[in-house]
């Protein structure tokens, strides 16, 4: 055989070993979260729900203004989470922020300024099952699964 080949065969098995190796692992997570999904996660994702109530300036909150309800908001509750959607109506504020497991539904009024929160939290297993999902993730997740499907392609026609 010509050594040109040899080099090529060479290069390509070592390829081929460390991108399967680590692709066994992205395998072994997308099919445990997989089952995980497919049978509501055993019982095992089980969403927490607290509610709780405080306020915010109502000058803030009669005036509506996005970036300043939602600032006084992560203040008062500690929510660092994404925010997702904020909605107006009449006489109330929706803001609801959100990320892997967790969520946070806030009502405000308008008029006083008095807030209803409810925190949900879905633990470690309701976090494998939103990652294996790719929701409320980010862009950087969307990113990192689409580098790992690459991965996996590359992995089997190496």
């Amino acid at each position: 055989m010509l050594e040109w080949k040899r080099e090529i065969l060479k290069w390509s098995r070592t390829i081929h070993i460390y991108l399967s190796l680590s692709a066994f692992f992205m395998f072994l997570f997308f099919g445990v979260t997989g089952v995980m999904l497919t049978h509501d996660s055993f019982g095992m994702d089980q969403m927490v729900a607290t509610n709780t109530e405080g306020k915010i300036a109502a000058e803030v909150a009669s005036k509506s203004e996005h970036a300043a309800v939602e600032s006084a908001v992560r203040a008062a509750f500690h929510i660092s989470l994404p925010l997702i959607n904020f909605s107006e109506a009449d006489d109330e504020l929706e803001l609801t922020f959100a990320g892997p497991a967790r969520r946070a539904q806030v009502f405000i009024d308008r008029d006083s300024g008095d807030c209803q929160v409810t925190l949900e939290d879905r633990g470690f297993v309701g976090l494998l099952a939103d990652l294996h999902k790719g929701a409320e993730t980010g862009w950087a997740w969307r990113y990192l699964l689409d580098v790992v499907s690459v991965w996996i392609v590359l992995s089997s026609i190496t």
